[in-house]
């Protein structure tokens, strides 16, 4: 019976999902994810670019995820400044073994005292992002451990309980908010229906995420 509600966790569909972004109202790059999904795995693969003060950054990641939606390993392949990053995480329940192409040795992290899963989301990128919602949602939890593939270093991630923002122009009227603390606050509107993310707002950096339709 659990087998069978594991592999049905709502999640959005299988398909291309597109984004533009903008820093301080300025266009930034497009960020893209595809979503391959069958009745064991979810596969989240991005290829995303952007262009900050004349330096070209582009990046190309995959996030493999469980029958739940945890996370089960993650590849990424970055380039900025001419210069290549790559970094592969593998995961099990308690832990998480990272190596990457800036350390001749790789690194385990423990999930965070008091979490149950751990989420995988680097920085600037939307692949953790995009399934953060159905993850939050199949797991009923508010806290969670957040990894940094290329930092190597993990941290909670909390939903926020503050009260919600003003709903923003443009955003569809069904979306729900998900407002989360952490190092690098973020707060995303997605459809209650399919969880997809519509937009995506990270203060901080004065940048947003918004989806193309």
């Amino acid at each position: 019976m659990l087998a069978v509600v594991a592999a049905t966790a709502p999640f959005p569909a299988s398909g291309a999902y597109n984004y533009t972004a903008s820093m301080s109202g300025q266009p930034l790059g497009q960020w893209n994810v595809t979503v391959k999904r069958n009745d064991s795995a979810t596969e989240i693969d991005e290829n995303s670019w952007a262009s900050v003060m004349g330096m070209m950054l582009s990046a190309k990641a995959t996030l493999a995820l469980g029958s739940d939606l945890s996370p089960a390993s993650y590849t990424g392949n970055y380039l900025a400044g001419g210069q290549n990053v790559g970094v592969t995480v593998a995961l099990t329940a308690a832990s998480a073994t990272i190596t990457g192409t800036q350390s001749n040795a790789a690194r385990t992290v423990a999930l965070g005292t008091g979490t149950h899963h751990f989420v995988v989301i680097e920085p600037g990128l939307l692949a953790g992002l995009f399934a953060l919602p159905a993850q939050l949602a199949a797991w009923n939890e508010s806290t969670v451990t957040w990894l940094s593939p290329v930092a190597g270093a993990a941290q909670p991630l909390m939903k926020d309980p503050a009260a919600p923002s003003a709903r923003p122009a443009g955003v569809p009227a069904q979306d729900v908010e998900l407002s989360l603390t952490g190092q690098i606050p973020v707060t995303m509107w997605y459809d209650a229906v399919t969880f997809v993310p519509d937009r995506i707002e990270v203060p901080s950096q004065h940048t947003i995420l918004t989806r193309l339709r």
